[in-house]
């Protein structure tokens, strides 16, 4: 027998039994397979702790709804909708009502335009039916006496008081500031106000994604300023340390005015994320409006809005 032969027959069987053993497990995995397991895992993990802050978060509501109805009249009551606590003289079947035909929506607009952080603790929303209840609460709530506003936001609790008779752009305009304070918690007066007041009144467009600033009662105010030459340049709002105080009306208006030219030019949600990330080297926006709309001062930009306010656009 040939030495190739004996060694075929002393080694082939081994190798053949070590083959099939082998083969009984599965291959290690490629570098594709590694690497999709652990991007299936890290994903796992993430969701599994989105899970853990939301059922956080839904605790904290219900804490705060039970909070909000022990400083309430008694006939008041209270829902929870994740992260929102509605709250108020309403039925528990109109504050769900209320939740789903506007806040909800109004919310998940401003998401998407603008905000990009949602609420990671409560926002109460205690509404009332009539403003004899309006200011009870108020006064009980927080010492106010709201006489010249529909509603109010308190910033420091993320709570939103407002008098439902009047109608429901109260609550998107203080809704657009206290979703603002989880996402540009440093926006100056002068848009934060703009940015609320434009869409106190808006409509839905036409897929329901977004919320369309439309002419009020501020756009016929600051129109008679501008025809009775008592507008005051925008700069100078937008560069005041003090937005409230004399002319404040004019100053509300000239802001929503405003913000309503940059959304008509459909240039607003990008104004918005741009000044965002840059408001630590542009605190006002100036800079950054200039640059947006491609003119060397806003005094040029200024010009521009009020031959647009003048068209009657």
């Amino acid at each position: 027998m040939s030495k190739a032969r004996l060694f075929v027959l002393a080694l082939g069987p081994p190798l053949i039994v070590g083959a099939v053993y082998l083969a009984s497990f599965p291959s290690a995995p490629s570098g594709a397979e590694a690497l999709a397991s652990r991007l299936s895992q890290i994903e796992s993990h993430a969701a599994r702790a989105r899970r853990a802050a939301r059922d956080e978060l839904t605790g904290a509501c219900e804490l705060a709804a039970g909070e909000v109805l022990r400083s309430l009249p008694s006939n008041c009551a209270a829902v929870v909708h994740s992260p929102f606590v509605l709250a108020g003289d309403l039925s528990a079947a109109e504050l769900e009502r209320l939740h789903r035909e506007a806040v909800a929506p109004i919310a998940e607009a401003f998401w998407r335009a603008f905000f990009d952080n949602r609420p990671d603790r409560p926002v109460t929303i205690v509404v009332l039916s009539n403003e004899g209840s309006y200011e009870t609460v108020a006064a009980n709530l927080d010492g106010y006496e709201p006489s010249a506003y529909a509603g109010y936001t308190q910033r420091n609790e993320r709570r939103i008081v407002l008098n439902l008779a009047t109608g429901r752009g109260t609550l998107a305009h203080e809704l657009c500031h206290v979703l603002a304070l989880f996402d540009f918690p440093d926006m100056p007066e002068w848009f934060d106000e703009g940015l609320a007041a434009l869409h106190e009144e808006a409509d839905f467009s036409e897929d329901g994604l977004l919320l369309v600033g439309r002419s009020n009662w501020r756009s016929r105010i600051v129109r008679e300023a501008l025809g009775q030459n008592r507008l005051t340049a925008l700069e100078e709002v937008i560069r005041a340390p003090e937005f409230r105080g004399e002319g404040e009306g004019i100053n509300y208006a000239l802001v929503r005015g405003f913000c309503h030219y940059l959304q008509t030019r459909g240039l607003l949600s990008h104004f918005y994320r741009k000044f965002h990330a840059a408001a630590n080297d542009d605190p006002t926006g100036v800079a950054t409006l200039c640059e947006l709309l491609r003119q060397p001062h806003i005094r040029k930009l200024d010009a521009d809005f009020r031959a647009w306010l003048a068209r009657g656009e």
